[in-house]
């Protein structure tokens, strides 16, 4: 919490222990820059959450994402593999997410 006077409640947590933050929020953070055109930042930004999830595969589907806007492609398809290997729903989203349209055909025989 940024604001004065505003408490922040961990639920689940170690007393006295803060974080990490939930997966999630990392491209939930990210998220903006991407809308706004800024998919490099996004990138940046989701990516810190990999310190604290490297194998969190709804994680990489986002840098997947993100990476394909920026034209990171190597990243991208890096990314999309771990997804795919934790998330097996994620190739039903890639077949349809305009984000992955500059990788797609390179991943065609994952998304059959």
């Amino acid at each position: 919490a940024h604001a004065p006077d505003t408490t922040g409640l961990v639920i689940g947590g170690k007393p006295g222990a803060a974080g990490p933050p939930s997966p999630f929020e990392f491209w939930y953070l990210a998220g903006p820059y991407a809308e706004a055109g800024e998919p490099e930042k996004a990138y940046v930004i989701a990516a810190e959450g990999l310190q604290h999830y490297p194998d969190n595969p709804s994680l990489h589907y986002n840098l997947a994402c993100y990476a394909a806007l920026a034209g990171r492609r190597e990243d991208a398809l890096r990314h999309i593999k771990v997804a795919f290997e934790g998330r097996p729903e994620a190739r039903e989203w890639a077949k349809k997410d305009p984000d992955l349209d500059s990788i797609r055909a390179d991943v065609q025989d994952d998304l059959a």
